[in-house]
């Protein structure tokens, strides 16, 4: 395993151990308030709209303000910043367990600025640390995601009924989040303040004239939208075609679980190849044939369509990650490309739940919104091939 500047090496165990810690902090805390989100309402007596601010708030934060990280990190070093990421998804957590909408807000800032944050410097932390087993890595990154949301959005309204109080799932998580912290500038502390790097930094001018780092940025939008969508509407789409509502809910477990292993495979298998434009083919296909059947024929295989929505968006979000790593050539750069791509991706995500329910407005029914993923999913197999090719990201100074 490689090591920054003036860094002992880590054993491989305790190095894996922190680095999973971080990942499952950068989804558990966004998805545990939805379960729970009725109870919230009731409590704080507040309305739908100013509720989803706790939700939607953390995915705007993710878009605006994840071009600020790569500065930071180069200012304070990567370990560092990745401790203070987990300290400030701790201190969200805590906040938005408290029975008033100002913290609760100001902890959805908090977290939000965080998982930003982290969403940025994960990549960038694979480049440096384990370039020689990046498929793994990238596969163990999105695994602990992925099971992070699950095991959050699962137990969270048994712990609520088991405690009494809907803060009681949120604190959970922000445990861990403190822990993780701890472990971090425990590790990060060994290490000067900064780790050189902001002097070589280019600046992000070079990266936007840069047609891999667009490509890779229009095919993280695209999937990024096309998945918070369809994680939005998915059952709502299924109840209106005559899917039961348990049948509905099981679909969007389905995708949740499904894209667990299809993240982990296509890292490795991403990893290990040169050309990859197939791969993305195959990918899009899966999701395709599964928009179609949730167009043409909802109830006959609504199982059926959520796992090929699982694997093929699980594929999608770990190619993109991958590819985040694979295209530069010095962690710095990986740290540029993640802020630049994820915040436009996260931007475009945010619009697209809206989008798609506004569709179902004028239309009376969810074929147009449907049809309106099927385009964006065509633009996405466009730039995911063109992202395949073995063109890598190039700023004038590697």
């Amino acid at each position: 395993m490689s090591t920054s500047l003036n860094r002992a090496p880590l054993p491989a165990w305790l190095w894996l151990v922190a680095f999973g810690l971080a990942a499952i902090n950068l989804r558990a805390p966004i998805v545990v308030v939805g379960p729970v989100l009725e109870p919230i309402m009731s409590t704080l007596s507040i309305g739908a709209g100013t509720a989803s601010l706790f939700t939607t708030g953390m995915i705007l934060c993710f878009g605006l303000l994840s071009p600020l990280a790569p500065g930071f990190a180069a200012r304070v070093g990567l370990d560092r910043a990745i401790a203070w990421a987990l300290s400030l998804i701790a201190l969200g957590g805590l906040l938005r367990g408290m029975e008033s909408v100002t913290l609760m807000l100001a902890g959805t800032l908090c977290a939000g600025l965080g998982i930003a944050f982290g969403n940025v410097f994960m990549p960038s932390l694979v480049k440096r640390d384990r370039g020689d087993r990046l498929g793994r890595t990238m596969g163990l990154y999105t695994v602990m995601m992925g099971v992070g949301a699950t095991i959050s959005a699962g137990s969270a309204v048994p712990l609520m009924r088991a405690s009494g109080s809907w803060s009681t799932p949120i604190w959970l998580w922000a445990g861990v989040g403190v822990l993780s912290a701890l472990l971090w500038w425990r590790l990060a502390l060994r290490l000067p303040a900064g780790d050189g790097t902001a002097a070589k930094r280019p600046p992000m001018s070079r990266l936007f004239r840069s047609p891999v780092a667009w490509t890779l940025t229009l095919f993280m939008g695209a999937q990024s939208l096309g998945f918070y969508t369809l994680q939005t509407w998915v059952p709502a789409v299924a109840i209106q075609a005559g899917v039961s509502e348990s049948t509905a809910g099981l679909m969007l477990s389905m995708i949740n679980l499904t894209s667990i292993p299809a993240s982990y495979f296509i890292a490795r298998l991403a990893s290990r190849l040169t050309h990859h434009s197939l791969l993305v083919l195959g990918l899009c296909a899966l999701i395709a044939v599964a928009l179609l059947g949730l167009i043409l024929a909802p109830t006959a295989a609504p199982i059926g369509w959520a796992l090929l929505l699982g694997a093929g968006q699980g594929g999608c979000f770990s190619f993109a990650l991958t590819m985040i790593v694979l295209r530069t050539r010095q962690p710095q750069h990986a740290a540029m490309l993640s802020g630049m791509s994820q915040s436009l991706g996260y931007l475009l995500a945010a619009c697209g739940p809206l989008l798609f329910g506004a569709l179902h407005g004028l239309s009376g029914s969810w074929q147009l919104s449907l049809g309106f993923l099927l385009v964006l999913l065509a633009g996405q197999c466009v730039a995911g091939m063109l992202l395949g090719r073995p063109k890598m990201v190039r700023l004038g100074d590697d």
